[in-house]
């Protein structure tokens, strides 16, 4: 591996840009979906986001949770009671907080509740729709810390990849053995960059510009052929080479061609705080999108595009002061919203 040697920081300032990468595309492919509109650059953009995006997010947990290995049994049930507080809590008190908006709401939500339903929460059903991930996030790491360790890992990672594939393959939508694969994936790429590291590298992805241009041309035909054929298991390459890309770019905007760090620019620092801010902008945005799409498209009919760039921008940017100055300053609302202990 080419570059500089640089001295060791425990944070990987790329992870965050590419969760800021990964929440933008998210909320982007919410905002599209919002009004139903279903022309032919909606749909081809729609299948852009939707190749890589939740994909992403689980690998980027993974990374975060490589520490899974090396636990003992005591660190392990600590970890998972940690886990619990942070993605239950806000799973379940946002969910039964959202029923009353989306009974009232019935006849313009794009997928009515009915009340009869609120027992599928507990099947990682909500009636606020995108919480979906922390849920099944949740139940990916239980897996991980009952399974993996130091010496499984590779064995439940090439398995959970051939289950992934036959998911994909058959189209079913089962979100749990379709995501731990990329969630595995995320820890196998974090004991990666811990690697580069090691050997004093600070950028994983130095020297690999080349193998970035074969992924985005991949990724590009992937992409046409899954949207003129519609074969499912097309997404476990756009999946993958989405993440790559994404990983590739942060460190680009990291790291200079020595593989030095460079200064952050405006935009760096806008996708930093994205990234910083994403947990709180996933939990937040779909509320602020119902009820900007609800006023603008439903009640004003607006444009389109007019609506969905306003959809859009009220939910990724609007819940960044909420969280900064309200949310997180009062505790029941951090524990509750955020499932923050502090």
């Amino acid at each position: 591996m080419s570059g500089t040697k640089q001295k060791q920081n425990n944070r990987y300032t790329e992870v965050d840009i590419a969760r800021g990468i990964g929440i933008f595309f998210v909320v982007l492919g919410h905002s599209i979906k919002q009004t139903g509109v279903s022309a032919g650059w909606i749909r081809i953009l729609t299948y852009i986001i939707y190749s890589f995006h939740m994909p992403l997010f689980f690998c980027l947990s993974g990374f975060v949770s490589a520490k899974i290995l090396k636990m003992n049994r005591r660190e392990r049930g600590s970890y998972i009671l940690g886990r619990a507080r942070r993605l239950l809590v806000p799973y379940f008190v946002i969910g039964l907080l959202y029923i009353p908006v989306k009974l009232a709401m019935s006849d313009v939500a794009i997928k009515p509740f009915k009340v009869s339903d609120i027992w599928k929460l507990l099947i990682g059903q909500n009636p606020n729709v995108s919480l979906w991930f922390l849920f099944t996030l949740f139940v990916i790491e239980l897996i991980c810390v009952v399974l993996v360790n130091t010496y499984s890992f590779r064995s439940v990672w090439y398995g959970s990849f051939f289950l992934s594939l036959a998911i994909y393959w058959a189209n079913f939508d089962i979100r749990i053995p379709k995501y731990l694969f990329f969630f595995l994936m995320g820890i196998w790429v974090r004991l990666k960059f811990e690697d580069s590291r090691a050997a004093g590298y600070e950028d994983a992805m130095d020297g690999q510009d080349l193998l970035a241009f074969l992924a985005l041309v991949t990724d590009i035909f992937a992409i046409i052929f899954l949207y003129r054929t519609t074969i499912t298991i097309t997404m476990m390459v756009t999946s993958l080479c989405g993440i790559y890309l994404v990983l590739w770019v942060s460190s680009r905007m990291v790291y200079n061609i020595d593989g030095e760090r460079r200064e952050p620019g405006s935009f760096t620092r806008k996708l930093l705080v994205l990234g910083l801010y994403s947990m709180d902008i996933y939990i937040l945005h779909e509320p602020v999108m119902t009820l900007v799409r609800l006023v603008v498209w439903n009640r004003l009919g607006w444009n389109y595009i007019v609506c969905t760039i306003l959809v859009f921008f009220c939910a990724l940017c609007f819940p960044i002061p909420v969280s900064r100055y309200i949310i997180r300053r009062i505790k029941p609302f951090r524990m509750f919203l955020l499932g923050e202990r502090r």
